[in-house]
This record gives structure tokens, sequence and C-alpha cells, in this order.
């Protein structure tokens, strides 16, 4: 907006009520970490449109250093109110707050004026506060709409008199409704079935008039989830336009009136559907913490308001069953993922509709402009911002889905712009349509499709293993798409629970007589796409095969199924003196089955070695649907057929039940912790220790960006932020030895430049050591929104030259790289950070993983050391083996496995990938034994 704002006299500090909270500025330390998050500075790159530009002068006029005039004014009433830099800000700091509370001393300071203050007293106090007056427009706009009057302005070109975006919102204007949705909707909408909830429902200012069936959609999506709906007749403007304007004294006249009609309801929650209404109204406490008559009540309504998409996913809501066969991707409505912290429940929404494609838009959270009435104060960087968003959405999609009306009627704007074909919907809307159409659809009561021979096929499964053990229906599939390694997803053709070793067999005796493929599957926390599927398999899931079938402590063994969780065996031992020793950082969650397919290790496999060196005997369901025996007998003569089982990822078949080994626990343990300024210190020492004839049960490294992420995670324990790298260090035995071991390492640290090195104090100081190891994968999702995860082994002399040249190829590649690994046996995890939406970076975090494990090969060690091939690493076979040496590998696995049909895919390169394979230098002689195999 151009039209300037006439200064009154200039004043200093804040003189009026409801200042800028100065509680709130002290916590911006001014570090940056919110410039690439804000869409103003991106567009200007102007420090005072920075978030901590505007906070940094909000303080300075706060501490009498600025005066409250235009210099003040730009800043703080350009800036959109997105509160993406509060999501990017590491602190904390309240930014949209202290906005808002600079724009309520300025709005009183200088008034708006001009264009900018008539659109202020139009809207905001004389249209949307009173519903009688939002009503009268509407009909007006209606009346326009249908009398012809539209038309004929289009047609003689008065519209021309009015700005571009005028003229680009009225060509956008939804159709007004005869009725609106507080005239349409009754009091109480009761539930459909058992009622669970008693729920409100915001119909809103906008929204009532401009967005009626939403609302309506809204009220029948809640009742068909079980709650009672009731629509307040004495609810008001939710009072946000309010708030962002500056005009805090009738925001707070509309919050006082919502809070004693809401709670006068006596609900369970307060429904919204509008983003910017639900993030104003969690504010009503901040509103209004200094009126003694409301503050509190205010904080009992904001403990109420929640979003739709929210509350359905909290609650558990139906499944459609009606089919949406169309492509849509997600636009993140600002005040819905950054105010109130809603990102995921609507995908999860839109994820469980039959037929429907989402495909993600790249910077979904990106502002596109709207910001309450912002695109008609600031129509250029509103502007601005709407092309960048629509340079976003992904090309052939059918519907832009979101959640609020504001950026509605904006992406509307932009595709009329474009000249684009896609429709704008409310997440709501589409969910409503897939329970409509369900309810017309003619399709069988179970939901079948209408291929006939997978219908067949289904009912055949369900012989096999019950109705309720068979999942066929896409928004079922879907989350089995991958497992852990979530970079490649295929949906699979069904999912199959068999609940004993005859059932599992009767199901791939089934599969096998019809060609048709299969996985099986433990609990999908595989790293590597063991589990994920590349095309018409079906899923074999082991998760109802968990349970404990013997104990025997006089032989030391455990009988288990697949889907036994790891960590419940030793807890199911452990009161009578014994454990099971592989335990992943899942452990958990993993389950043996899955451990047994890729020979899982854990912190302690320096000691106590990998899952084969733990397992005893195997029943397994080769992929003809035979059952057989491996193992079982001490010193069984004969091919180490478990062996060879053991880490095949279940190429060779699927195993049901699984005897392993149970070790006595160690009499003492002592863990020593070790802070080393420099990497290499810290890996010259792992080499060291071991040098000095000492063998740690475990001994684990993180560098400094791993220290950044388990401290911002769940269980710090803080660690300096400085530190260069971690070593923890476990030593167990016979306790009166370990001291002497504790000493060495001590010694051993202290001559590689250790900062500081201790032994745990206590019990609970080490578990909470190793708490925060365990969970460092996990807390990558602190500091980065998406990161692949590497496997490679080295010897542990190359540590030092090993993790210099993956710096290296961080830098090259612009990825960061956090590693966090088994130091003591040189099996590496380099944790690659990067943002899937950001075009191409996804892609270099690929090819760097990739260059790691070539590194790791060239220095004489290995691809993977526990988290398999899979389909993540089956390309870089080639780095390790030649063509012919491939040749009897899978020479082996078809002797189990002729047809491929079991787990296809996986570990080998496709051969096309195998003709671009080179002979390692010292690669073994494979020609007589293609012979035998052949």
């Amino acid at each position: 907006m151009s039209d300037p704002i006439k200064e009154t006299k200039p004043l200093t500090g804040f003189p009026f009520a409801d200042p800028p909270d100065p509680d709130k500025w002290s916590k911006c330390i001014h570090c940056g970490m919110c410039l690439d998050a804000c869409p103003t500075y991106q567009e200007e790159k102007l420090e005072a449109h920075s978030p901590r530009g505007r906070v940094h002068l909000i303080k300075a006029a706060g501490e009498g250093r600025l005066k409250l005039n235009q210099g003040l004014y730009d800043p703080v009433f350009q800036c959109l109110d997105c509160r993406a830099c509060e999501t990017a800000c590491p602190s904390g700091v309240e930014v949209g707050a202290l906005i808002e509370e600079a724009r309520g001393q300025l709005y009183q300071v200088m008034p708006p004026k001009g264009l900018r203050g008539m659109i202020n007293r139009i809207f905001l106090r004389h249209l949307f506060p009173h519903p009688a007056r939002l009503y009268w427009l509407g009909r007006l706009l209606r009346f326009y709409q249908r009398s012809g009057l539209q038309a004929l302005a289009r047609k003689i070109g008065i519209l021309r008199l009015f700005p571009a975006h005028i003229r680009d919102m009225e060509a956008v204007l939804p159709q007004i409704p005869a009725q609106f949705s507080r005239q349409t909707l009754a009091e109480v909408t009761p539930a459909l079935g058992e009622k669970r909830y008693r729920v409100a429902i915001l119909t809103g200012c906008v929204m009532d008039v401009l967005y009626a069936g939403i609302n309506e959609a809204t009220v029948r999506v809640l009742s068909r989830n079980g709650s009672e709906v009731v629509v307040p007749r004495g609810q008001v403007c939710c009072g946000a336009l309010q708030v962002h304007a500056g005009d805090r004294e009738t925001a707070k006249k509309l919050a006082k009136q919502n809070i004693d009609a809401f709670l006068q309801a006596d609900v369970d929650r307060i429904i919204v559907n509008a983003a910017g209404c639900g993030s104003a109204m969690k504010e009503y406490d901040e509103l209004l913490k200094h009126d003694p008559d409301y503050k509190d009540k205010a904080k009992e309504f904001v403990k109420k308001v929640q979003d739709v998409s929210s509350f359905l996913c909290e609650i558990g809501f139906q499944p459609p069953t009606g089919r949406v066969q169309e492509t849509v991707t997600y636009h993140e409505a600002c005040h819905l993922v950054h105010g109130q912290k809603v990102r995921n429940q609507p995908r999860e929404l839109l994820k469980q509709i039959p037929g429907l494609t989402l495909v993600e838009m790249p910077n979904a959270d990106r502002c596109c402009g709207s910001a309450g009435i912002y695109n008609l104060t600031y129509p250029d960087m509103a502007g601005r911002l709407l092309e960048r968003k629509m340079d976003d959405v992904p090309q052939e999609v059918d519907r832009i889905v979101m959640g609020n009306p504001g950026c509605m009627l904006q992406i509307a704007m932009g595709v009329h712009q474009r000249g684009g074909r896609e429709r704008v919907v409310h997440t709501i809307e589409l969910l409503d349509e897939a329970y409509r159409r369900g309810e017309q659809s003619e399709l069988k009561t179970d939901g079948t499709i209408d291929d006939d021979q997978n219908q067949e096929l289904i009912a055949a499964l369900k012989r096999c293993v019950g109705n309720d053990a068979v999942l066929y229906r896409h928004e079922d599939l879907l989350a089995y798409e991958c497992d852990a390694y979530t970079l490649k997803k295929v949906v699979p053709r069904a999912v199959v629970f068999p609940g004993s070793t005859e059932e599992t067999a009767e199901v791939v005796r089934l599969l096998s007589k019809r060609g048709i493929p299969f996985i099986p599957r433990g609990a999908g926390t595989g790293l590597s796409g063991g589990a994920t599927p590349t095309g018409g398999e079906v899923i074999i899931s082991l998760a109802r095969m968990n349970r404990l079938l013997e104990i025997d402590l006089l032989n030391r063994r455990a009988v288990v199924q697949p889907g036994y969780i790891n960590l419940h065996l030793t807890e199911a031992v452990a009161d009578r003196g014994y454990y099971y020793a592989p335990d992943p950082s899942s452990q958990q969650a993993c389950t043996i089955g899955g451990n047994v397919g890729e020979n899982a290790g854990g912190a302690h496999c320096l000691k106590y070695g990998v899952t084969t060196n733990h397992v005893l005997g195997l029943t397994m369901v080769l992929p003809d649907g035979q059952i057989v025996q491996l193992g079982g007998l001490p010193d069984e003569p004969g091919y180490d057929l478990v062996g060879l089982v053991v880490g095949s990822e279940g190429t060779m078949g699927i195993v049901t039940e699984i005897t392993v080994r149970l070790e006595k626990k160690p009499e003492g343990v002592r863990t020593v912790l070790a802070m080393f300024d420099e990497v290499s210190e810290a890996s010259e020492a792992v080499s060291d220790i071991i040098a000095a004839g000492i063998l740690p049960a475990a001994l684990e490294m993180m560098d400094n960006l791993a220290i950044e992420a388990v401290e911002k995670g769940t269980f710090p324990v803080g660690y300096p932020r400085d530190l260069g790298a971690v070593l923890l260090i476990e030593v167990d035995g016979i306790a009166e030895a370990l001291d002497e071991q504790i000493e060495r390492i001590v010694e051993v640290c202290r001559k590689h430049g250790v900062r500081e090195v201790r032994p745990a104090s206590s019990e609970e100081e080490r578990k909470s050591w190793w708490n925060n190891r365990k969970t460092a994968f996990g807390a990558v999702g602190t500091i980065s929104p998406d990161y692949l995860v590497q496997d490679g082994v080295i010897p542990r002399s190359r540590l030092p030259e090993v993790l210099s040249r993956i710096e290296k190829i961080s830098h090259e590649k612009g990825v960061r790289i956090a590693n966090v690994f088994h130091a003591g046996d040189g099996n590496l995890h380099p944790l690659i950070m990067f943002d899937a939406r950001i075009p191409g970076e996804e892609e270099r975090a690929v090819q760097a993983g990739s260059e790691i494990l070539q590194v790791c090969v060239e220095v004489g060690g290995s691809i993977t050391g526990e988290h398999g091939v899979g389909l993540e690493k089956r390309d870089e076979m080639r780095y390790l083996f030649s063509e012919k040496e491939i040749a009897v590998q899978t020479a082996i696995r078809e002797v189990f496995n002729p047809r491929n049909l079991c787990n296809p895919g996986k570990i080998f390169p496709s051969p096309a990938r195998c003709a671009e394979m080179k002979k390692r230098p010292k690669g073994i002689d494979t020609e007589e034994a293609l012979d035998v195999l052949y």
C-alpha cells in the first residue's frame, strides 16, 4: 500500500495498556535462525523486515531508544504474522505476540488513515463483528452474482476501474448461498450412533457467509464420528483480524462474547475449521491476561479450542469408504501449522480417503500472502508471495487442499491468474465428500474393490487366516507402503496377519501357487527398505506372532515367535539374572524376527556379537510353503544353514520360530563418558583403547551435530554444545577387574587430549547416557525434517581418515551429516540430513550416502554392518562384489527361492546395474563355484 500514514507527535516507550512484554523480547539472542523462515525478509532482504529485526526494533522502542513513528510502523505492520519464525526459533521467542502488542500501541498513536483506515473501519469495526450486517453484505453479493449485474460489469469493463487484486478477488468469489450456515444449522445436531463427545463449532464470519458449505460439512463429519454438535447462538467473529490490525479493544470485546457463549454451552471441545480463527482463540488467555473478570475464563476456554483435523485424529475418526479418484496437494495454512502446531493431522485425514493420491507440495508451509486482510492492505507483497506459492503447486493435481478460508480465496486467485484448472477445497469438504460417496456407493458393504481377481484372492486369504486378519482397502494399505526407510514407497496388494507357522505356510502355498510375490514384515523399523514393496506384493506381517513360547534357563535358551519385541525378552528373564545380548537402538520396538532378517547388532555387539551369534535354531516356511527346522542342536553336522538364513533379509523364506541364546548378566558394569574437543582425538582414542588390550562391551561415538540433536531431543544430558565428540565406553565382567580397566581407559583418553572423562556416578546417570545415545536417530528430527542413515563398516584404525572424508562429502554435496555410531567395531552410522521439500536436496543426500559407502569399501570395509542391503544399498553392492560374485550369491538364494517370489528386488542389483560392476582387486575366484551351483 502506498498511501502514507500521517505521523502524530512521536512518543518514546509504550504508553498504553498491553505493551510488548520484555520477557518475550529478551529471549531473542539475534541468532538469525528465523531469517530463512520469514517470507517478507526473503523477499526484501531488509534486516528491519526480519523477525529478529522487528523484535530488535520493538525492544528499542520499549527501552525508549526508538520513537513510535513510521520507522517502527512499517516493519511491524508489514509483518504477515504468519508465525513461521516461531517454528524456526530455537529459543521459543513469541514473535507473534510481540508484533500484535506493538501494533496495539501503534494503532493508538498512529490510527490508520486513507484507504487502509477505510478498510479497517468498514470491515473490522462495522461488518465482521456484527452478523446481521455481514448477512446484509452477503445478500448484496448474492444479488450481484445472480441478478446479471456481475455479467454486465464484466462485459462493459467497469471492473477495470478497480486494482488488479480486487478484480481477481471478484473473479474467484465463491457463489453466495441463499442462507448462511448459522441459519441452516440446528442449534444441536445429534451424534450418529453412540455419543462420545459434545462439541461446539465456531461458524465464524467469512466462513459463515462465503463458505457456509464447509461449516455444514464440518457438522456432518463431527456427527458421523460420534459428536453431538452445538452451534452457540451468541457467538461472534473471533477477533483475529482486529488483533492483527492493532485494534485490541474491539478484539477483547469479541473474545469476551465468545467466551461467554461457548462456556455456557458446556461442551468438551470448541471445534474450529478456520486456521486463523483457531490460532486467535487459542490466544484469548494472552489477550485477556490483565482482565481480572476474564483471565481465568479465558484459560478454561483456550484448553477446549481445537482444530477439527486435530480433533478427528485424536479421537480416532472413522475412515470413509467412498472413493475420490483424484490427485491432490496440501497447503499448510500458517496459523494451523505454526500457530496451532497442527501439521500431520490433515494429511492423515486425506490419506484415509480411498482412491485419493496425495502429492506433497514443496515448501507447503510457505505463506500464500493472504494473512487476514493483508492482501488488501499490502497487495504487492501478498502478490509476490502468491507467485512463489503457485510455483510450488505440483503439476497435474486436481485439487489444492487447505484448512483456512483466507488461504482458499488467495490461492483461488493464484489459480485464476495462471489460468489453472485446480479446484481449491477445504480438508473437511473432501473428507465429507468421501463419506457421502460411501453412503451412495453400490460397492459391497465390506468395501471390496471391483477387480474380480483381487476379490477372489482376498477371499482366499481370509479363508487361510480369518476375516479380521487381511487388509485390502487402499486406506489400510497405505501404512505399509514403506518401513523406516521412507525414500521409496509402494502400496502393497494386501497385508495378511497369520497367527502361527501353519497359517503362514498356508498363506505362502496359496501365493506361490498363484505366482504372487510376498514380503515378510516385522515391526517395520528396518532402515534399508527391506520390507518395502516394489510392486504387486502381498505383505505377510508377523506382528501378531508375538509370543514368548519357552524359557529354558538350564540350557540358557528361549524360543520366541518372530513378532516378539527384542527388549521384551530381556525384561522377561531379567529378574532371574539373564538377558538377551543383541540390543539395536530400536530394541524397544523392533522384533527378533526382523533382527534375524537383518542380522542386527547394537551397541554391545563389540563384545557379544550380532544376532547370528545368538541364534541357535529356526523354524522356517520356505517360499513354496514347506516347513523346515534349521539348527537347534549343539554342533549339528552339515552346513550352517542357520548362519546362512540369518541376515538373508527374508529372501530365503519366512522365519516363524527362533531359538536364541540367553546370557548371564555380568557381575559388574561400569560406564565412562569422555568428551573431546576434536573428532580426530576421539577417533584416535578408540583405536588405542582396543590396542591396549581392553575389550569394552560397548564403545559408542557421537560428533557435534549428533550432540546438538540429542540435546534438543527428549533425553538431554547437558553436553556442552561446543564439543567435537563424545565417547560412551562400557566395560563389564568381574567387578574387581573393572576399576583397573576404567583407569586404563581414562589414561588413554587423557593421552588424546580429552576435555573431561568420568565414570557414571549412579545407575540412573548411566541409563540417562544410554537413553540419550539410543534416541539419537529419532532426535535428528529436532534439527532436520528428513534424514537417511548409512551403515558402512571400516577398520577402526581408519576412523580419523574416513570421518574427515565424510566431512568433505558433506561440504561438496551441501548436506549436513551427523555421525553417531558403534566406534568400537567401526560400524558407521552417518545421518545425512535434508529437506525433501527443497528440490534436489533428497538427491544430493542419496548421492552423499552412496559416496560414503564407496569410501568404506576403499579402505577395506563393507557397505553394511547391521541394517542390511534391502532396496537402499542394492546398487552399492557393485562397490563390494563383481558380477560373478553376485551370481554365486543369487544362485544360493535360488536354491531356497527359485522363483524369486519371497521378498523380490532386495539385496542384489538389477541386471542393468550388474553390467556396470567391476571386479574387486582381491575378489574371490568363483568359476568353480558357479559350475557347481548351476
